[in-house]
């Protein structure tokens, strides 16, 4: 009976990159969207002549919009980073991939407060920002979509939280160039060392006297 080579697990990788693509490019409209919306905010409030320490109103989107912004793309470097070093390295999930699965997760809540923050934030907008600015169809589409973004960057984070651990599998040994070869060659090795007088050549065989 044939024995089956061990899989290369190389289509757990495959899925594990393009999961992350897919998150890169939300999170790439994302942040375009909270740089733009973070700036048209002090903008208006610069023009208000509220945009001094004393004023709390404008700290929570702004503060939103632009953490929420540089969080998602330090995540996406740190992710890209790890993620080559350890399928080119081939030395499975270790400190670095433990890391970004915690900081994904933990992203996950993080773009959902962002979220509330901006949709509560709303109201403000619309009554005071938009009337006394210059806000444009633009300006408030941007708006609304970091908003959007928001939730939806963090039900992908947690998508992707779950991807990671269950195709970690496809950044152990059997990812890249690794060959199945290898195993055997291990085994036949083990083997050679369990049987006697194989293992070390200056062990003496059974049945052999020790005589000078």
């Amino acid at each position: 009976m044939a024995l089956k080579s061990p899989g290369t697990g190389e289509w757990k990788r495959t899925l594990l990159w393009m999961t992350w693509t897919v998150n890169l490019l939300i999170n790439a409209t994302y942040m375009v969207m909270t740089f733009a919306t973070s700036n048209k905010i002090v903008n208006s409030y610069r023009q208000l002549n509220q945009l001094n320490f004393h004023e709390t109103a404008w700290r929570a989107p702004i503060a939103a919009t632009v953490l929420g912004g540089l969080m998602v793309l330090m995540f996406n470097i740190m992710s890209c980073v790890i993620l080559i070093r350890k399928s080119i390295n081939r030395s499975g999930p270790g400190f670095g991939y433990g890391f970004i699965m915690a900081w994904c997760f933990v992203l996950s809540f993080f773009c959902f407060l962002c979220g509330l923050i901006t949709s509560g934030f709303d109201p403000v907008v619309k009554q005071n920002l938009r009337t006394h600015t210059k806000w444009s169809r633009i300006d408030a589409g941007a708006y609304e979509g970091t908003t959007a973004f928001s939730f939806i960057c963090a039900g992908f984070y947690m998508f992707f939280f779950i991807c990671l651990v269950v195709f970690q599998g496809g950044i152990m040994k059997q990812t890249g160039l690794y060959d199945p070869r290898q195993d055997e060659k291990r085994k036949m090795e083990m083997t050679a060392l369990a049987q006697p007088g194989l293992g070390n050549p200056l062990a003496t065989p059974p049945g052999a006297s020790n005589t000078i």
